[in-house]
């Protein structure tokens, strides 16, 4: 009986007049019973305290996502801190100039040397020593002459740069850092075109919501004979004069009937804001960059934005160009004609495929132009004249139809 001293008692069934009771030890199946009513209890303990871990790791792991520096961020934020981090996951609109200052420049003809000085249309924040910027490449050298008499002229280039606001943010890149990347974060990406009827339409997108909008390519200019060059890709350069004295801040001048700059607000990735902007266009598509000045320039580095007109481009007061017949694409014999699937506004693209099956060609109804993907996997393969097949520009990476084979 020794051995019976750690076997749990439970009481006897009352006998007699109920007052006296009495006590045994448990059996084997009673005490196997118990184990295992315990095992399941401190089973589910584990499981909640495993889940709350859970919790606490994913918690902790979010933050370690949302550290790091960045190029712009909203100035209503806290220092160190890039992010929205509302409970119910509501961003708020806020205006450009929470990100920074912005300056628009503008060109509508090249000059002796082939470039197109860039001139001011806005832009109060102009920093002292900034320079002068032109626009070269082979991207404009099939532009047709453009009027510049009136408002509503098209413009050959249109560029927007943005001098962040937060400068003592200790969140933000330094400039040696920026020197090393290729890519860096910016929780804005911005948006400006030129509107059928001339006028200026701009609009920018918070990246917080989306990781997959937030790296912005770093571009830095180089040396090539006395000019200072950063090569924007798609034919697309931008040369850089720097002030001759430092104190000038009248390098830029006005762009004579400069169309009105728009306000600009920056919006969270919703459908309201959608139906505000009406057919935006997203940051996988925006031709932005951040650009990094010589070191030994004293100019801080600004987030750049490239508007550029190709040729086949709508004239202002034209909205659009119809859609050709299969048998007037002659630079391109055999194509067929199949189901549209590729919005656009006011309804879907005109689509054709070669006789092969390989590629498919889309009408660009702004630019006049086809577009060719290649069928397997929905690949850009460059925009080009419908009658003579001459490639108008070149392939672009981030186009692609791969959702809309």
């Amino acid at each position: 009986m020794a051995g019976n001293k750690d076997i749990p008692r439970v009481p006897n069934p009352p006998s007699g007049d109920g007052h006296h009771v009495t006590h045994r030890f448990m059996t084997a199946t009673e005490l196997a019973e118990r184990d295992a009513r315990q095992n399941a209890y401190d089973a589910m303990l584990a499981r909640q305290q495993a889940f709350e871990d859970s919790l606490q790791v994913a918690a902790k792991k979010d933050n370690v996502v949302r550290a790091g520096c960045v190029f712009a961020k909203s100035c209503k934020l806290p220092d160190a801190i890039i992010d929205y981090t509302n409970p119910s996951g509501v961003v708020p609109t806020d205006s450009l100039k929470d990100y920074g200052e912005l300056i628009l420049l503008g060109a509508r003809k090249a000059d002796e040397s082939g470039g197109i000085p860039l001139k001011k249309i806005s832009g109060t924040a102009i920093p002292a020593g900034f320079g002068s910027f032109a626009l070269a490449g082979s991207a404009f050298a099939a532009l047709p002459a453009v009027a510049a008499s009136t408002a509503a002229a098209t413009l050959a280039g249109l560029v927007a740069l943005v001098i962040p606001s937060s400068l003592g943010d200790s969140s933000l890149y330094t400039e040696d850092q920026l020197r090393a990347l290729k890519q860096a974060r910016s929780r804005v990406r911005l948006r400006v075109e030129q509107q059928a009827d001339g006028s200026l339409k701009g609009y920018g997108f918070y990246t917080g919501k989306n990781r997959d909008w937030e790296m912005v390519d770093v571009v830095q200019f180089a040396l090539r004979g006395s000019q200072q060059v950063a090569d924007l890709g798609d034919g697309v350069e931008l040369i850089w004069t720097p002030a001759e004295d430092g104190s000038n801040i009248l390098g830029i001048p006005a762009l004579e009937a400069a169309p009105q700059a728009p306000h600009i607000w920056v919006y969270p990735p919703t459908k309201a804001a959608d139906s505000i902007i009406v057919n935006p266009v997203y940051p996988p598509e925006y031709k932005d960059f951040i650009l990094v000045f010589p070191a030994d320039s004293g100019v801080l580095p600004v987030y750049i934005v490239v508007s550029v007109r190709r040729k086949g481009t709508a004239e202002a007061g034209h909205t659009y160009h119809p859609s050709p017949e299969t048998e007037d694409i002659t630079a391109f014999p055999g194509l067929t004609r199949v189901k549209k699937k590729t919005p656009y506004k006011g309804g879907l693209r005109d689509r054709w495929m070669d006789a092969k099956g390989r590629t498919i060609y889309e009408w660009d109804f702004l630019h006049g132009e086809l577009e060719a993907y290649r069928s397997s996997d929905g690949s850009h393969l460059g925009s080009f004249d419908h009658k003579t097949g001459e490639q108008l520009d070149p392939p672009k990476k981030k186009r692609s139809i791969k959702k809309y084979l």
